[in-house]
């Protein structure tokens, strides 16, 4: 519980598990005046499920993250009963052999050693903190321009076969804080990742340029440099290096599923690149890294690169702060391998490039005051929808992860601001957390059907939810945020079209995620039919339901914006060059630079702003 949620959320938590244990504290809670362990079954059953509804809304999210976390460590438990009963292992039966090897195989980064970061005499034209989709190509662009480069990775280094293609065992070793970690209240699940690499070793491969309306948006904040010719070459860049491409990509049974659904509705869909050459890539574990070696994450793209160019590199280790000497930076203050004792590294520059929910206290912890640090936090908010065929196998953990998508929704409203559906297939945890819980029976007769259930992953762009990443007494993560009500429809109005779409392809059960809503199942007799009268009367039940307010099966893998660019350090907390205002030299450099969501899938967007950033700092070198 402690890596899942904030402090004070387990505070309130145990308050709640110590009421428990008496009748009165019981009472308070249920109804029944008995110690709760003593109560049947059914009794803590109706117990349980009371508290969905109830006006108190701490109590609304004990029951989400009492449920979360129970069902979702059920089936992530790599071999368990459960596991083998849906037939689905959580862990790649091929790729996890001792005897597999990489499809391409590259050779080992070397890093550094404590004794030569403690030399005396060493010093770099500029240290990068993070090797993700920001650092790693800040650190191609300066190595190639002749810099001295150090890259310090908080996560550890795995090379492609040491992937061990265990879910369990790789979001306890290669995501922030054990993922998935839950907001206060319960209100989102967080993925990030935390390995060399960054969310690009650990991301489903989706490569997607930013839209114009975006770029637009950006530009009326006075950030012109969006809807330049050079942003449009930079984003092409970006693909060109990743080897973004459609060609090799061959659909998984669930996207084929979002496929079809969208044909016989006549919606638009299309394909997602893919950032691997062209190459087939089907395999549905690569958020357990890519053992194959195929997809072209930072380590095996930009920081190659680096590598060739005379960049070092350093992993496990957590820069506490940047030192800063009379408004200047001149180095770093670090942690080399969880020690305790704390290294000092000199550098000319730095780029902080931890990702949206690190840099901004990296910059608290260098003294810097600006308000807006850690504040703005704009997120991609997803639910999945899932549909039951009785006469189709999906096997969702088979082939590629996420490889088509449908933009037909994204201006339901007129702002921009609508969801996509994106085809997607994931892990015994995260599919069983989806599914709400109404009963144990109820619950585990779904999840026996994984087989034959078809996932769309709805994802909104956030547009004024209220978000702030903030950090306990030890540095650990603590996010706040709340839904708006506009992005509350905005999911509503994406799971009405998703369960359209399934329904097309021909799923026979809809299950929304929402609490307060049943599944739909078309009856022995009845053909699966978009304008069947019950089904079109139950679409009308999902807008009157709605979203509620303190979210509930919500998931984030896209942060940005908490150390947003603008043009004045009363809304922003860097110059449009990426440097951080008031202090020379000291420079962002990932999604947290974003002036709001991105829309898409953030990694090509954050690699072209880097390309950017890259260039004011070879710029302002010279």
């Amino acid at each position: 519980m402690s890596d899942k949620f904030p402090p004070r959320e387990c505070k309130d938590i145990f308050m709640v598990i110590d009421a428990f244990s008496s009748a009165i504290g019981t009472y308070a809670l249920t109804g029944y005046y008995s110690r709760f362990s003593d109560l049947d079954r059914e009794k803590q059953s109706a117990a349980c499920l009371a508290w969905r509804f109830s006006k108190i809304s701490k109590i609304r999210s004990i029951y989400i993250l009492f449920s979360t976390v129970a069902i979702g460590a059920t089936y992530n438990m790599t071999g368990s009963p459960h596991q083998l009963a849906i037939k689905c292992t959580g862990i790649d039966p091929v790729r996890s052999s001792p005897k597999y090897r990489p499809t391409i195989e590259r050779d080992r980064y070397k890093m550094m050693t404590q004794e030569e970061l403690v030399h005396p005499d060493l010093k770099f034209d500029a240290i990068i903190i993070g090797s993700g989709a920001g650092g790693g190509v800040c650190a191609a662009e300066l190595a190639q321009a002749g810099m001295s480069v150090l890259v310090i990775e908080k996560g550890k280094y795995y090379h492609e076969s040491e992937f061990s293609l265990d879910i369990q065992t790789s979001l306890a070793s290669m995501y922030e804080q054990k993922a998935p970690f839950l907001s206060r209240n319960g209100t989102v699940a967080f993925f990030a990742g935390s390995t060399f690499g960054g969310g690009t070793a650990i991301n489903f491969g989706a490569s997607l340029k930013t839209q114009h309306f975006v770029r637009e948006e950006w530009a009326n904040k006075g950030l012109t440099h969006f809807t330049s010719t050079k942003f449009s070459d930079d984003l092409e860049k970006v693909y060109q290096a990743l080897g973004a491409e459609t060609s090799g990509i061959k659909h998984c049974g669930g996207n084929q599923v979002l496929i079809d659904g969208c044909k016989k509705l006549g919606y638009d869909v299309r394909d997602i690149p893919q950032n691997t050459g062209g190459r087939p890539h089907e395999c549905g574990w690569c958020y357990a890294g890519c053992k194959d070696g195929v997809k072209n994450s930072t380590a095996n793209s930009w920081l190659r690169t680096a590598e060739k160019h005379g960049a070092r590199f350093v992993d496990n280790t957590k820069v506490n702060r940047v030192i800063i000497t009379d408004g200047k930076v001149v180095g770093v203050e670090c942690q080399l391998n969880e020690s305790k004792k704390m290294i000092h590294i000199s550098a000319s520059r730095v780029i902080v490039s931890s990702g949206t929910l690190n840099s901004p206290g990296i910059l608290i912890r260098s003294g810097l005051k600006n308000k807006n640090i850690g504040r703005h936090l704009r997120v991609h908010c997803a639910v999945g929808v899932n549909g039951v065929f009785d006469d189709r196998q999906i096997n969702s953990n088979d082939g590629s992860i996420m490889t088509a998508m449908t933009n037909v929704f994204e201006n339901v409203n007129g702002d921009h601001y609508g969801p996509k559906l994106e085809g997607f297939h994931s892990d015994p945890g995260t599919f069983a957390v989806g599914i709400p819980w109404l009963s144990t029976r109820e619950h585990k007769e779904v999840m026996l059907r994984q087989r034959q259930t078809s996932s769309i992953l709805v994802m909104i762009r956030d547009k004024n939810s209220k978000g702030r990443v903030g950090y306990d007494e030890t540095g650990k993560i603590d996010i706040t945020f709340k839904l708006s009500n506009h992005d509350r429809l905005s999911i509503v109005q994406g799971i009405e079209g998703a369960v359209m779409v399934l329904c097309a392809a021909g799923a026979r059960e809809i299950h929304t995620g929402l609490l307060g809503l049943k599944p739909f199942v078309f009856g022995p007799e009845e053909t699966v039919e978009v304008n069947n009268p019950r089904f079109k009367e139950w679409i009308k039940d999902i807008r009157a339901n709605g979203f509620p307010d303190n979210g509930g099966g919500v998931v984030s893998a896209h942060q940005m914006g908490t150390c947003r660019m603008g043009v004045s350090p009363k809304t922003s907390v860097t110059r449009p060059t990426g440097e951080v205002w008031g202090v020379d030299n000291l420079y962002v450099c990932d999604a947290s630079l974003f002036p709001t969501s991105s829309g898409v899938n953030p990694m090509v967007t954050c690699q072209a702003i880097a390309l950017h950033v890259a260039d004011s700092i070879i710029k302002s070198s010279k």
